[in-house]
């Protein structure tokens, strides 16, 4: 959907820091191994799809990852509609100052409404 413009997907440095640090765990390595991909080039893919906004916003309401804070000021810098994402603590909060915090497959299925 963002490579064909249907939606625009947004990234902070902050939070291209926490994808990397993210994507160097051991059962993140090996499950992209098997798939015979690399972070470094799925981080590139990332920067090549997003726009990289500056994240001037503070926020602080996850206290459990406070990194998952970064997402949060990042999507309300970029005045995002949604935050599409599988981390359990984003997910648990379900909106967050108007923006809806959703798993990709409840986000396609909202897409498909609309398109209908």
């Amino acid at each position: 959907m963002v490579e064909d413009g249907q939606v625009q997907a947004f990234v902070s440095p902050e939070v291209l820091q926490e994808i990397h640090r993210v994507l160097e765990y051991e059962k993140i390595l090996r499950i992209l191994r098997r798939s015979g991909k690399e972070p470094s080039s799925l981080m590139a893919t990332i920067i090549s799809l997003c726009s990289l906004i500056d994240q001037r916003s503070k926020v602080d309401v996850i206290q459990e990852d406070p990194a998952d804070n970064h997402v949060l000021a990042c999507a309300k810098d970029a005045r995002a509609d949604f935050v599409i994402t599988g981390d359990r603590h984003l997910l648990k909060l379900g909106e967050y100052e108007k923006i809806k915090v959703l798993t990709a497959t409840n986000f396609l299925e909202i897409q498909e409404t609309i398109a209908d």
